[in-house]
């Protein structure tokens, strides 16, 4: 059966993405995989920093706290109850690949205190450990957020190469909710600009025709430098769900914003992030 990996490591972050993780795999009726791993840290070899690997305990017992919590709210929840099970893994990604070729994972969740001053190389750390390794969805939970339900989804892209089995991933999260999917266009670099009528023909033809879903929008971007894209997406198009491609077209310069240079100015919402 089809399952999602919430990392656990130790920290109450984790744990707090852990709330969230259950109610997404009730909603969607998957099973949920509780990997209980280190606190993940930066290597000399990926960022050129030296003394900042530490020595973990890794005998985290199966049936942690963690796991205890989640199987009392799972009791709670009316209507589908997920199985949950707990595994230990070591620091490096190689149990988890084995994990993901072997069961049928959509997608990785990991929490993140995103105020933390290092909290982008948290990010780009977690994109390199797991994204990149495991070529599934990884979903960032910011610490500050406490909303269980989702109800407009964004998906940041150049309407051109959206994807069409993204499009169906998205489709069919948002349905769990009920919830609006946006698909903000916003032309990537190089790339010509798209009048509005030939945005709105690839969406209604191309797209809107593939996907089914009866909440499905098309927002166009105002180009242009001045036009703050977070400020559009979080603050004027009220997104709980912001949904890029890893390297894809704005993401470096959007994902520096959020998680370092204006968080503060914005209520992080989760990120949903696929591989390249």
């Amino acid at each position: 059966m089809k399952s999602i990996v919430i990392i656990n490591d130790q920290s109450p972050e984790s744990e707090h993405a852990a709330v969230f993780a259950l109610v997404m795999a009730q909603r969607l009726g998957v099973n949920m995989i509780l990997a209980n791993l280190p606190l993940l840290k930066l290597t000399t070899a990926e960022y050129g920093w030296k003394d900042t690997v530490i020595e973990v305990d890794q005998s985290a017992a199966v049936d942690s706290k963690l796991m205890k919590n989640l199987l009392e709210r799972k009791m709670l929840h009316p209507g589908f109850k997920p199985l949950i099970q707990e595994m230990n893994f070591s620091c490096e990604t190689d149990d988890l690949l084995k994990l993901t070729s072997e069961n049928e994972i959509i997608m990785v969740i990991k929490g993140l205190d995103e105020f933390l001053p290092h909290a982008l190389l948290n990010v780009n750390l977690a994109i390199n450990n797991l994204l990149h390794k495991l070529r599934v969805p990884l979903l960032i939970i910011p610490s500050s957020w406490s909303e269980n339900e989702l109800q407009r989804m964004v998906y940041l892209t150049d309407l051109r190469f959206c994807g069409i089995p993204i499009m169906k991933f998205l489709a069919h999260l948002a349905t769990c909710w009920d919830a609006n999917l946006v698909i903000a266009h916003s032309s990537a670099s190089g790339m010509p600009e798209m009048e509005s009528h030939q945005a709105e023909e690839v969406f209604n033809e191309e797209i809107s025709l593939n996907i089914c879903y009866k909440k499905l929008y098309l927002n166009i971007m105002v180009q242009g430098k001045s036009i703050d894209t977070l400020e559009v997406v979080v603050g004027e198009m009220k997104a709980d769900l912001l949904v890029m491609v890893d390297q894809h077209f704005h993401f470096n310069f959007l994902s520096q914003q959020y998680f370092k240079d204006k968080c503060s100015l914005y209520n992080p919402v989760p990120i949903l992030i696929f591989p390249s």
